[in-house]
């Protein structure tokens, strides 16, 4: 077969987080990107709450100035509240870790810009809005094909990254989507405007409210504006005929905390519903192609992890793709290791999501004790500092608290107490 010689290096599809990302570590990496975003911005999206750990990844990109710069809700902790119990904790970030005890609350529309930008600025050649409508890979490259503004763009490069996002472009073409058993929700969601606020340094907090139904996120950010969103199990959503608004205030009603902060808001925007929360797309690497961010799949956002795992996933990829350059490598077996990093990297949030919903695990987690560590390995966790490794006390700290949840199931199953997982509601 006769190919044409690349015009780039490596072609991006996708200009969220992960996109943007991928495609700025590269080009200061020194390679030529070409990135294609099918939506013009600003645009809304889940994944508003970011992590600690994001930081100083974003120092790494370059970018940190400029988020810093934009003014955004900074957060200190997160504060979870269980309806039915009536336990509630305040957790805050550690001092004295490789990441600051903060982040920030971030409406997406301007924080997806911020990095598109960036990008940009480090010579990525951005194609917005433009929509991939094919990719043919073949021995020497791939040669993608999108549409924009009624003009078809045909570009030739060395290699391929998959940051589409949920459409997971690759994964419906050529693999396939495996839902989580359980974990599959539907998210309803809408910013207000004069939401009650926390005082002082508790302001920006993420809260969530756990109720029979599901649960509530509730994000402020600067200004006067709050990211309200609810996640509901399959059973309630499951034969109903109402509006997703008439359902979106009928739980707002139903969930006291919520219900209490919001009275006197005003929404300001639609009700935006997201649905089939968690899947994992196979394969995630091939020869001349790798995926990154909610591509790989996506997760209950209950530990805000969602942007994270995207920027994260999004930096390793790099780093392995600028390997392959340097070593003109692109067979999928190159990138086995980029596969097992992801994976594990994943994973803490997954176990823990999966805790979350046991009214046994619950309990210890409202009711937090640092014994063996435990409450330091729950606040990496939730500051999202064991993406890439997780040390072997942290390990050890976390199996103990989850042997102590199930020691707690018996106890409760004794006294006559609900054991089952919400995750089968």
């Amino acid at each position: 077969m006769t190919t044409s010689a690349c015009t780039y290096d490596v072609a991006v599809v996708g200009g969220g987080p992960g996109g943007s990302t991928t495609a700025g570590f590269l080009a200061r990496a020194g390679l030529r990107v070409a990135l294609f975003e099918r939506e013009p911005f600003p645009r809304m999206r889940v994944g508003e709450s970011l992590l600690p750990a994001m930081l100083p990844l974003l120092g790494r990109l370059g970018a940190r100035d400029a988020v810093a710069a934009a003014g955004f809700q900074v957060k200190y902790g997160a504060s979870f509240h269980d309806q039915e119990s009536g336990l509630g904790h305040t957790f805050y970030f550690a001092e004295g870790k490789p990441w600051p005890p903060h982040a920030y609350e971030v409406p997406r529309a301007e924080f997806d810009a911020i990095l598109l930008d960036h990008a940009r600025k480090q010579g990525v050649q951005v194609h917005q809005p433009a929509t991939v409508e094919s990719v043919v890979f073949d021995d020497a490259g791939v040669t993608l094909t999108a549409r924009q503004d009624d003009a078809v763009i045909t570009t030739r490069a060395a290699f391929l990254v998959d940051a589409s996002g949920r459409e997971s472009f690759l994964a419906s073409r050529v693999g396939r989507r495996r839902r989580i058993p359980n974990l599959g929700k539907v998210a309803l969601f809408a910013h207000f405007r004069g939401a009650l606020r926390a005082p002082g340094r508790e302001e920006g907090n993420i809260r969530i409210y756990i109720f029979e139904d599901g649960w509530f996120w509730y994000i402020p950010f600067a200004g006067d504006v709050t990211s309200v969103g609810c996640v509901l199990h399959a059973r309630t959503v499951r034969g109903r005929e109402s509006s997703v608004e008439e359902l979106y205030t009928e739980m707002i009603q139903r969930c006291r905390g919520v219900a209490e902060r919001l009275a006197g808001a005003e929404r300001v925007t639609p009700v935006h519903p997201v649905a089939n929360f968690s899947y994992v797309n196979d394969p995630i690497a091939g020869d001349r192609f790798l995926c990154v961010g909610d591509t790989l799949g996506f997760i209950d956002p209950i530990f805000s992890g969602g942007v994270f795992i995207s920027m994260q996933s999004a930096e390793l990829a790099a780093q392995h793709i600028e390997r392959a350059f340097r070593e003109q490598r692109f067979e999928k077996a190159r990138f086995a290791s980029y596969e097992r990093g992801v994976r594990r990297g994943m994973a803490p949030f997954f176990r823990m999501i999966h805790k979350y919903y046991e009214p046994a695990f619950m309990e210890l987690f409202l009711s937090p004790s640092d014994r063996f560590g435990a409450l330091d390995a729950v606040l990496g966790v939730l500051a999202g500092g064991f993406f890439n490794r997780m040390p072997w006390r942290t390990r050890l700290s976390l199996s103990i608290l989850f042997a102590l949840a199930r020691v707690n199931v018996w106890v409760r199953r004794r006294a006559g107490r609900p054991v089952g997982s919400r995750l089968e509601w």
